[in-house]
Parts: structure tokens; C-alpha cells; sequence
């Protein structure tokens, strides 16, 4: 199984998604994709070359960060599954209202034309407030499966999810036979 992971600037989520790199790596043959934030940004939590080396170490392949890498990914059907993972509110925005300004926004809308299921691990302050319509719409649109989030610190940051880490694996299998996790919502992290 081909399985195309996208990368995206929810940039305190990475230790997250070095786990789920781990807890993928020996089951699918994987494909990396980076949004140019993630790409090109030093931040707080991690500087990107030292990121990029990270993932590299784990999954050992080119990094794809432009929109001509992706685009052939549909036309050729060369993947069986999408992640989106971690997935920002700011693609979470771009994929609910069609716009494809990177690569990954390109291998999402390339892969789409072929019913390939996009599995999507949100981590975002404000998907409880703002950014909830845009969860909602993918949600009900086929083809789009999301992994089960829950508020990560509802004392501090009461419209904060983030995806469960821990789910991803058995997100990714029922979204193969195009059925959505339940439940979906977890409530919220344990400390």
C-alpha cells in the first residue's frame, strides 16, 4: 500500500508526527509532501533542516515540496491513501474551499479525482471557534476521513484540537474501505 503523508505548519505538533511516521513506516510504503512553511520556516519548536533530517531518518525518501512533485501523484494513481497530518487551520480552510497553492493543496486535489480517501489529523488552536466550519465541511464531503481529535488544554485554550496520534493507523484502515472512525470526538486530553 502506497501512502502519501502531507506536512503542515502546525509546528508544536511535530514530535506527534515523528511518532506516526514510526508507527507507519514498516506497514506502508510512504511518500513525504511539505508545505513551504514547514519546508523553509525555523520556529520555537524546531529549526527545519534538523526537521527535514528527522523525518528523513525515519522515512528514508525525497521530501516532495512543490506543486509539480505533486500533481502527478493523481493522473498516475500512484498512491492508495492521503494523510494530511499534522493538518493546520489553514489547510484545513484551503481544502474546504478548493484553493491548491502548494504541494500539498496539489497532491489532495490530484488525488480526489480518483476516490483516494484523504485522511486528515487536524491540530489547531481555533477549530472550535473559526475554524470549525471548515472541519464540519470536510467532514461531510466524500472522500475525506478525519482522525479523532480531542481539546488538548480546555482550562487554557477551550477551542483547541488536536488529532489523536494513536488513532492514525486505524483512521488510515477504515478510511481504505471509505468508512469514517467513530466517534470521532474524544473529548478531552488527560494530562
Amino acid at each position: 500500500m502506497r501512502l502519501g503523508i502531507c506536512i503542515t505548519g502546525s509546528f508544536c505538533s511535530m514530535d506527534d508526527l515523528l511518532y506516526v511516521l514510526n508507527d507507519l513506516k514498516d506497514e506502508y510504503d510512504i511518500e513525504i509532501f511539505m508545505s513551504d512553511h514547514v519546508n523553509t520556516m525555523d520556529t520555537r519548536f524546531n529549526d527545519a533542516q534538523v526537521l527535514k533530517e528527522k523525518i528523513y531518518n525515519i522515512i528514508p525518501c525525497p521530501i516532495h515540496t512543490t506543486i509539480n512533485e505533486s500533481e502527478i501523484y493523481g493522473p498516475n494513481c500512484l498512491l492508495n491513501a492521503v494523510l494530511v497530518y499534522p493538518c493546520s487551520s489553514n489547510t484545513l480552510a484551503k481544502l474546504s474551499l478548493g484553493i491548491n497553492d502548494n504541494a500539498v493543496t496539489m497532491l489532495v486535489k490530484s488525488n480526489l479525482r480518483n476516490a483516494i480517501p484523504i485522511i486528515i489529523g487536524i491540530y489547531s488552536n481555533d477549530v472550535l471557534s473559526l475554524s470549525g466550519t471548515h472541519l464540519l465541511t470536510l467532514y461531510n464531503r466524500k472522500n475525506y476521513y478525519i482522525v479523532p481529535i480531542f481539546q488538548d488544554n480546555y482550562q487554557h485554550k477551550p477551542n483547541s484540537v488536536i488529532a489523536c496520534k494513536e488513532k492514525v493507523k486505524e483512521t488510515i484502515q477504515k478510511a481504505l474501505d471509505h468508512q469514517q472512525i467513530q466517534p470521532f470526538l474524544l473529548g478531552y486530553k488527560e494530562k
